[in-house]
């Protein structure tokens, strides 16, 4: 019986790493999960993330100043509409505790239509 290559019924699969459906997520750390809470809640009240997921505690180790440092923070994932990246990214960075925020973008090359399409009709641009 041949591979099954292709994705199940309903799903977006791109091997380009261009965004499936239009759609990237923004990794974000913060000092705390109170303060995550309250970015992620502006991303999604403003209309610059369709959703927003705050993982509460992990443990980054990184050099500061340096320093090698660790530190308990809480980490924002925000799902949004491609074309809203930039803004958004520029917003959490521009409302951020931290000096240096950690604030990356990553492509979403696969996924269900459905929830692709929920999250950019959460997303005003």
């Amino acid at each position: 019986m041949p591979a099954n290559d292709k994705p199940p019924s309903g799903h977006s699969e791109k091997s380009t790493g261009t965004p499936a459906g239009g759609v990237v997520m923004i990794y974000a750390t913060f000092p705390d999960q109170a303060t995550a809470l309250a970015a992620g809640r502006d991303l999604v009240e403003r209309g610059l993330a369709g959703c927003v997921n705050v993982l509460p505690a992990m443990t980054s180790v990184y050099v500061w100043k340096g320093a090698t440092e660790t530190a308990e923070e809480a980490v924002l994932i925000a799902k949004l509409a491609a074309e809203g990246a930039e803004r958004a990214a520029a917003y959490i960075v521009a409302n951020h505790p931290y000096e240096t925020p950690a604030v990356l973008v990553l492509p979403v090359t696969g996924g269900s239509d459905a929830y692709l399409d929920w999250v950019r009709t959460g997303t005003r641009l």
